[in-house]
C-alpha cells in the first residue's frame, strides 16, 4: 500500500476521532483536507438538460459526485472527476455501491444526516453499519482503495462520527435533495440509474483546477459554483485555459449563481462575479446563455420566483 494513501486514511481516522480539529489543517506530504459535500448544493435538476450528454464526454468537478451521477443517469458515459479534494474518488464509489446495492429508502437512511428524517432533526443512524455490511463487498469489487478506506474507518471509528466529522454540514432537507437531483427524484429514476451505474468507471484527476494540465478534450464542462471563490481575471484564466478542452460545439457551464437573475442588483459583500455587469464585460466572450430557474431556497420555500441561474458558454 503506498505512502500516501496511509497518510490519507491516518488523517482521516484522526479527524473522525477528534485528533485533527478541522479538515484545513495542513500536512506536508497530502496537502489540506477538506470536507466531503454528502449531496450537492446546487439544483442540477435546473440545468442539466440544457446539456447534451448521451454518449458524450463530461469533465466536472467532483465534491458530493452529484454532478457525475447525475449525468450517467441522463446517458453520459465518459466522465471525468477532477477535484482538489483526495477523499472525492472514495466517496463516488460508496455512493455507487450504495446505488448497487440498498433500496431508495436506505440510501436516504444512509447518507443523510441534517434534517433527516424530520426537519431540525439529526440522523443518529447515518453511516450505520448494517447498510455498509450490504454493500461493502460490491464497494470491494470496484475500487480496492476506496474499500480499504471506508472499511478501516468503520472498524476503527464510531460510523456516525466519519459521517458527521469528514463531511459539511451544508445539506439540504430531504425535499430539496430529491428535487434539485434527478437521480433521487423517486423510486423509479433510483432504479433507473441503478442500471445505468454499474458499468460505468470514472476517471479521476486530484488537483488544482488551475494547475493541471489536460490530456484530451471533452463535449461538456462543469464547472460547478468555483467561480464564486475567484476574482473575474482568475475566472476569466480558468476559462481560457478550458476553453482550450472543450471541443467544437461543445458547452462549459462556467459557473452557477445562487439566488440571482440577471438583473438582481449587486452588493458589495457579494462574490465579485455576482456583480454581473462587470462579470459580462469581462467575459463577453464566452457567456452564450444565462439561464435561469427555480433556486434551492425556492424548492425549500415552495416559492418559483427564488430562482438560481447559471452561466453557459457554447463553443
Amino acid at each position: 500500500m503506498d505512502k500516501r494513501f496511509i497518510l490519507l486514511l491516518r488523517n482521516a481516522i484522526n479527524l473522525a476521532n477528534d485528533k485533527l480539529m478541522n479538515c484545513h489543517e495542513v500536512s506536508e506530504e497530502c496537502g489540506k483536507f477538506f470536507w466531503i459535500y454528502p449531496f450537492t448544493n446546487e439544483n442540477i435538476n435546473g440545468y442539466i438538460d440544457l446539456f447534451n450528454l448521451k454518449d458524450r464526454s463530461l469533465l466536472t468537478t467532483g465534491s458530493s459526485s452529484d454532478q457525475a451521477i447525475n449525468a450517467i443517469l441522463k446517458g453520459c458515459s465518459d466522465i471525468t472527476v477532477v477535484d482538489i479534494n483526495p477523499f472525492t474518488k472514495y466517496y463516488f464509489n460508496l455512493k455507487k455501491a450504495a446505488i448497487l446495492t440498498l433500496s431508495y429508502e436506505e440510501f436516504f437512511k444512509f447518507f443523510c444526516y441534517v434534517d433527516y428524517p424530520k426537519v431540525f432533526k439529526y440522523n443518529y443512524d447515518a453511516f450505520n453499519y448494517g447498510s455498509y455490511v450490504k454493500l461493502k463487498n460490491i464497494l470491494k469489487e470496484l475500487d480496492e482503495k476506496s474499500f480499504l478506506f471506508w472499511d478501516t474507518l468503520f472498524d476503527v471509528c464510531k460510523p456516525n462520527d466519519v459521517r458527521r466529522k469528514l463531511f459539511s454540514n451544508d445539506e439540504e432537507r430531504l425535499s430539496v435533495i430529491k428535487g434539485i437531483n434527478p437521480y433521487l427524484k423517486d423510486e423509479n429514476m433510483y432504479k433507473k440509474t441503478k442500471i445505468k451505474i454499474e458499468n460505468i468507471n470514472l476517471k479521476f484527476i486530484e488537483g488544482d483546477i488551475f494547475k493541471i494540465k489536460l490530456e484530451k478534450t471533452y463535449d461538456n464542462i462543469f464547472l460547478s459554483n468555483i467561480g464564486t471563490y475567484y476574482s473575474l481575471e482568475e475566472n476569466k484564466t480558468l476559462i481560457d485555459k478550458l476553453e482550450n478542452n472543450l471541443n467544437d460545439n461543445g458547452k462549459m457551464l462556467m459557473c452557477y449563481l445562487y439566488q440571482t437573475v440577471r438583473d438582481t442588483k449587486y452588493r458589495e459583500e457579494w462574490n465579485p462575479i455576482y456583480n454581473l455587469d462587470k462579470t459580462f464585460e469581462i467575459l463577453e466572450d464566452y457567456v452564450t446563455y444565462f439561464e435561469s430557474f427555480q433556486g434551492i431556497r425556492g424548492l425549500m420555500f415552495e416559492d418559483k420566483n427564488i430562482k438560481d441561474s447559471v452561466m453557459i458558454y457554447k463553443k
